[in-house]
């Protein structure tokens, strides 16, 4: 347990983070650490039966799933908005984002009933107030989002596509690759503004390529108009 709290320690005062606007104050942060670590638990003991990771390593987890989802924070203003974690899966990025930053209305939409199990379990062990769950696919979604995001769900081109309909008007998408990334952004119709931020995950592959992750922020110049 102690190594898991160093290496959260370690991760979230570390340069990879510096950017992401996390809290400081030694109380918080002690505080963060014991529910990420609660989190941690608690999918590891999920996952027995429900298959919600293929990672089972529990720094893996912290960096691979922990870490990488808050490397969204780099486009998330410190304000009220409404976001949306659409195919959220086991509560990534969603649930970290809502863990670091309680001012924002999370909506982690999700059809598998298995892992809406589960985040409603986590939400309940978290104390996760601003955080909903939505149990269905993301074309019967009505609802409108200032951010809408994703973990590589879909191709770039198809996750726009799919999400579209989400988006309020002056809304943006936020989405997370590690390949195929210039041909994928090369696919984009050129009235989607597109900017992105580098990240670099420590990992114990030997492969230089295994430690990139891009967020990229897209938006749709004619919802503007």
């Amino acid at each position: 347990m102690n190594n898991i709290e160093n290496l959260f320690k370690q991760l979230i005062k570390g340069e990879i983070t510096e950017n992401l606007k996390l809290p400081a104050d030694e109380n918080i942060v002690k505080e963060l650490i014991a529910k990420f670590i609660l989190y941690l638990r608690e999918l590891q003991k999920w996952n027995k039966a429900y298959n919600l990771t293929s990672i089972d390593d529990e720094r893996e987890i912290v960096i691979k799933h922990f870490i990488d989802s808050l490397l969204y924070l780099y486009y998330i203003p410190e304000k009220p908005l409404k976001i949306a974690d659409v195919g959220s899966g086991a509560g990534f990025p969603g649930v970290p984002i809502a863990l670091v930053r309680p001012c924002l209305k999370v909506f982690l939409i999700e059809p598998s009933w298995k892992k809406c199990a589960f985040l409603k379990n986590i939400k309940r062990k978290l104390q996760l107030t601003d955080v909903e769950i939505i149990q269905a696919k993301v074309e019967d979604i009505s609802d409108k989002f200032d951010i809408v995001l994703s973990r590589a769900l879909w191709s770039i081109k198809d996750f726009i596509k799919n999400c579209l309909h989400l988006l309020k008007k002056d809304g943006y998408f936020l989405i997370s690759k590690s390949i195929k990334l210039e041909g994928e952004l090369k696919e984009l119709p050129s009235h989607f503004k597109t900017e992105l931020k580098e990240f670099i995950l420590p990992n114990r592959a030997s492969s230089p390529k295994a430690l990139k992750r891009y967020i990229i922020k897209i938006e749709y110049a004619n919802l503007r108009d």
